[in-house]
């Protein structure tokens, strides 16, 4: 090949590149640039879905929060009317016990929690004859009893039935007078201590403490309570303190045929007492009371003082305690029973005007022993004597002595429980702050308890229930102008507090004030006072 026309093939290969060249860049590189453009979009894209994505997620984790929140925090809405008076709370609803143990430390410590009334047991033996006062004995209810007045709480004095009625009911007559005339007559080297308060039996619906029938025990009421009055016609007497007061759902034999018995064979009855033990306030401590109540209107001239019976529960408690069970319940020596003890009072107060209470397991409790041996769960004192978290509670709301009740709105009476009182310069609002879930999560309940059907009982009737983390106080028609300096004070019982005070300040008085209580968790008592300075 000569040189010449291997110019030609390099000059013609030369030329088709450069064609080739042009129109890549002509035709090709557009659709390269919007192919890698669209690359870009879709990259850019994607990275803002994942973006959204990401956002997307936060917002439905923000979400789930919130409604978690909303779930359990709930601002409780509570509202106190000065001018809507409700009564006087009777100072027997003040009431403590002073077994298990005889221990004058008990009484200064039910003085020192501002306690009214304390239970006594009537511990003398009734005696071959009734009619020889030597056959008496009254040494220990005279020691128990001048141990209360001493220290300025009034005695109730417990007669509490045998098993079976006596053979000789005549002679248990005389010997209930004989009691009491010692007592408040000056008789058989007696007294004349000013007593008022009687109750007589235990659970007669239970058979550890009766074996005898309904009609026996009627009978044994009647000849006590006759004589009782025989004595002293003012005596307010208490019975029969049942186990039981509702029997699926209806209110239980034992009671509508006490009330019936009485009514009709003229046997006085001033106060009708009935026990409850249960975490669940509603059902035990409200409704109940609020059906007995009711009940009690049909018997308009059973009470020589009253006429319609006035209501008592005495002997209560979350549940029953050690000595009972067999085992230490840690549950008496948090929070949960105090809060407890409190909203029970509270409940039972608005749903039955309840006259008397006797919170089971009072100011007395030792190591060394006593009539039940040993350190015990149920008491308000530790085996030291020292005051638990109840003890505080109970010292909260005894503040009420003397106290107008005014119209509180805003409990539930299942987790939320208030209510106030006022004096002249003084309105006092406690709150009770309950968790019924987290309380039985914590302390399973035994496997015969109702306390889960109830609640479901009332969740079918009312929604859901709620739980608090913050209060709204508003305190309406009070008498007090701009010119009025105030001071408000908060206390608080919880798991690390003994009815310690939080909050202070000073206000300028006005017809209405309001409160925003934060960060309140249950189990705690709030004390609330507002008093002009």
């Amino acid at each position: 090949m000569n040189n010449s026309l291997f110019k030609k093939i390099i000059i013609v290969n030369v030329l088709v590149l450069v064609l080739f060249s042009l129109f890549i860049v002509l035709e090709v590189a557009p659709f390269f640039k919007e192919f890698t453009r669209e690359k870009e979009k879709l990259t850019t894209r994607q990275i803002k879905q994942e973006i959204n994505k990401e956002e997307k997620s936060e917002a439905v984790k923000e979400q789930e929060t919130t409604k978690e929140i909303n779930k359990e925090d709930k601002k409780a809405e509570i509202t106190v009317d000065y001018n809507d008076n409700l009564g006087e709370f009777s100072p027997y609803v003040f009431g403590t016990l002073s077994s298990p143990f005889v221990d004058k430390s008990g009484f200064f410590a039910a003085k020192e929690a501002g306690f009214k009334m304390i239970e006594i047991s009537m511990s003398v033996k009734m005696p071959s004859d009734p009619e020889d006062l030597s056959q008496y004995d009254f040494t220990k209810l005279d020691q128990q009893v001048s141990a209360a007045i001493e220290y300025g709480v009034e005695p109730m004095i417990w007669f509490s039935q045998n098993k079976t009625k006596p053979e000789d009911i005549d002679g248990f007559s005389a010997f209930t007078k004989n009691i009491l005339k010692h007592l408040t007559k000056e008789e058989n080297n007696g007294h004349n201590w000013n007593i008022k308060v009687l109750r007589f039996g235990n659970e007669p619906d239970n058979a550890a403490f009766w074996s005898g029938t309904k009609e026996d025990f009627f009978t044994y009421y009647s000849a006590w309570a006759k004589a009782a009055k025989s004595v002293d016609e003012n005596f307010i007497l208490i019975a029969p303190s049942l186990m039981i007061i509702k029997d699926n759902g209806n209110i239980a034999s034992w009671a509508t045929e006490f009330l019936k018995y009485n009514k009709d064979n003229d046997v006085p009855l001033d106060v009708f007492s009935f026990h409850a033990y249960s975490p669940f306030i509603y059902e035990d401590f409200y409704d109940d009371f609020k059906t007995i109540k009711s009940e009690l209107k049909k018997y308009p001239t059973l009470s020589p003082i009253y006429g319609v019976p006035k209501l008592a529960n005495d002997e209560w408690n979350i549940m029953v305690g050690d000595a009972w069970s067999g085992s230490y319940h840690n549950q008496f020596d948090t929070a949960w029973v105090a809060a407890q003890n409190v909203m029970a009072l509270i409940g039972m107060i608005e749903g039955g005007d309840l006259f008397l209470s006797v919170r089971y397991g009072g100011m007395f409790n030792d190591k060394k022993g006593g009539n039940f041996g040993g350190c015990h769960d149920f008491p308000l004192v530790d085996c030291d004597k020292k005051g638990k978290l109840a003890y505080y509670a109970m010292k909260a709301f005894n503040q009420f002595v003397g106290k107008t009740r005014i119209l509180t709105k805003g409990s539930d009476f299942v987790n939320l429980g208030a209510i106030a009182g006022k004096s002249n310069k003084e309105i006092i609002t406690i709150i009770s702050n309950f968790d019924i879930d987290k309380y039985i999560s914590e302390y399973p309940q035994p496997s015969k308890s109702p306390v889960s059907k109830q609640i479901d009982s009332y969740v079918s009737k009312f929604g859901n229930l709620k739980t608090y983390n913050e209060y709204k106080l508003e305190l309406n028609n009070l008498p007090w102008g701009s010119s009025d300096e105030l001071i408000y004070e908060r206390y608080v019982v919880d798991e690390e507090k003994k009815l310690e005070l939080v909050e202070t300040k000073i206000l300028s008085g006005n017809s209405t004030l309001s409160f925003i209580i934060e960060k309140v968790f249950a189990p705690s008592v709030q004390l609330i006072k507002v008093y002009k300075n």
